[in-house]
């Protein structure tokens, strides 16, 4: 018996498809993960920023309860208007509202809070007989606030024009921010007393 001869079987040559698409898939995957690194550092960052936001508008709304104490206690004390016009920044933060062509811009949009010349009181050097103090913890400034007599005659109820009631009205601004000045914010109440 015969065998037939057989031809040896060499390995074929490779030519690196393999290679290849591992690579591919390494260059996809650290394309995911680069992407879930960005989206994971933008949503710390927006979660901060609110965070900051939150704390200066609480910082800020505490200015203005604090404006609107002053604003009562000067009606309790039974004051008489002598308070300061844009021309000179007042101590108390209290002024007249005055003539448009006086004072050509709003009070507010003077000089920072803090900044030399600023017409914004300081809350956070407030004592009044609720004892509120202010504890500017991780705010780069505490919260400042403006308060404006706006008229004397107003009637008290905005429904009823015609009453015999007259109270005074007063705008307070207060304003505060957070560190580096990530988040600042600004807040106005028109507030009326007897």
């Amino acid at each position: 018996m015969t065998c037939p001869a057989s031809t040896p079987s060499y390995p074929r040559p490779q030519h690196g498809a393999a290679l290849i698409i591992t690579m591919i898939l390494l260059l996809i995957m650290s394309l995911l993960a680069v992407t879930s690194l960005r989206s994971t550092v933008m949503q710390e960052r927006m979660s901060s920023n609110t965070y900051d936001h939150d704390l200066a508008f609480q910082s800020a709304e505490a200015g203005l309860r604090m404006g609107e104490r002053q604003a009562e206690n000067w009606v309790k004390n039974g004051a008489t208007i002598t308070w300061p016009s844009c021309q000179s920044p007042s101590p108390e933060g209290l002024y007249l509202n005055t003539d448009p062509a006086t004072c050509p811009r709003p009070l507010w949009e003077g000089p920072a809070p803090g900044g030399s010349g600023s017409y914004w009181h300081n809350a956070d050097n407030d004592t009044g007989e609720e004892n509120i103090h202010f504890d500017n913890k991780g705010l780069s400034l505490s919260p400042f606030y403006i308060v404006e007599l706006i008229s004397e005659h107003a009637p008290c109820q905005i429904n009823n024009p015609d009453s015999n009631t007259n109270c005074r009205r007063f705008r307070i601004t207060a304003s505060s921010r957070y560190a580096n000045g990530r988040a600042q914010v600004i807040l106005q109440s028109i507030y009326a007393t007897e």
